[in-house]
Parts: C-alpha cells; structure tokens; sequence
C-alpha cells in the first residue's frame, strides 16, 4: 500500500484529522461523518487485496463502530435530509431513545462479532464465497434487527393510538 505514494499519506492524514476530531466531545458526530468514508474505503481494500484474516477483521470492526456512531447520534444529522429545510434541533434536551437503546442491538451487534471472528478460526477463509456469505449474514442480521424494531413500533405506536381513542371515548 505504501507503494500508491499520494494516495497513502492522503489516507493517513485523513484518518488522523478524523480521528482528532472524533475525539472531542462536541465534534464527534463530524469526525464520525469524516472517518465513515475513509474506514469504508480501508475496509475494501483489506477485503479485495490480500491482507490475511486480522487487518480485515480490525477494519470491518472499525467500520460497525462507526456506524453505531453514526446511529447514534442520527438525531443530529437526520435534519439535513428533511423535506421543509427548516432545521430547528435542541439538543439541550434529549427525549429518552427507545430505538436505540433496545437490547434487539446489543444482540446484533454480538452476532456481528461471532460472524466477523468466527471465519478467522475456521479454514474457510480461503473460500471465495464465504466472503458474499458473510456480507449477506451481516446485511440480513441488520435487515432483521431493524425491520423487528419498525414492526414493534409500529404496533406500539398502534396501540398508543388505540388507548387515546379509547379515552377520548370514554372521557365524551
């Protein structure tokens, strides 16, 4: 890698600037935004040029971290992408978050690790496919764990409504 001259040292500062910023506490969402790309680039060269199993490993680990970090603190990124363009955001008070403080997550980030370790035990990281397996297993177990949440929502924010209209029934 060394030998891409340019492109090398550019990845290194950027990783350092990104990671003096994701440091500090009031620019971590910032320097989670920076560093995402950067890692996500990292993370397929390790995966597509031969690196053997623990540079692969640490990248893709390094990449579900900033990602979570990115989940995180989605409340204060989320206003860029709305439709009225009025971004309104106090962030001196934060409700309770229910989305992403249930256990469902914790449970998929463990299944993450097992799947992202366990192939570095096993001699089928030689496979070519195992590759497309492990990508799908991960892809699926977040498909899942989010649909799950959505669903468990949904159904919350159904009965919610049918409790207030049951009291507003009762309350005529």
């Amino acid at each position: 890698m060394y030998q891409t001259g340019f492109y090398w040292k550019f990845l290194g500062w950027s990783q350092l600037i990104a990671g003096a910023i994701l440091m500090t506490q009031r620019y971590a969402t910032v320097g989670a935004m920076m560093f995402f790309p950067i890692i996500l680039n990292v993370t397929l060269i390790t995966h597509s040029v031969n690196f053997g199993t623990g540079t692969p490993t640490i990248t893709t680990l390094m990449l579900l971290g900033t990602v979570y970090l990115l989940l995180w603190d989605y409340r204060k990124w989320i206003p860029l992408f709305q439709q009225d363009h009025q971004i309104k955001v106090d962030l001196t008070q934060t409700p309770e978050d229910r989305f992403m403080t249930h256990p469902v997550w914790i449970i998929a980030g463990i299944i993450f690790v097992v799947l992202t370790i366990l192939p570095n035990f096993l001699t089928l990281h030689s496979h070519k496919v195992l590759p497309f397996i492990w990508v799908g297993a991960l892809l699926l177990t977040g498909i899942a764990a989010f649909i799950y949440m959505m669903l468990k929502a949904k159904t919350q924010g159904l009965i919610l409504l049918l409790k207030h209209s049951q009291w507003k029934i009762i309350s005529e």
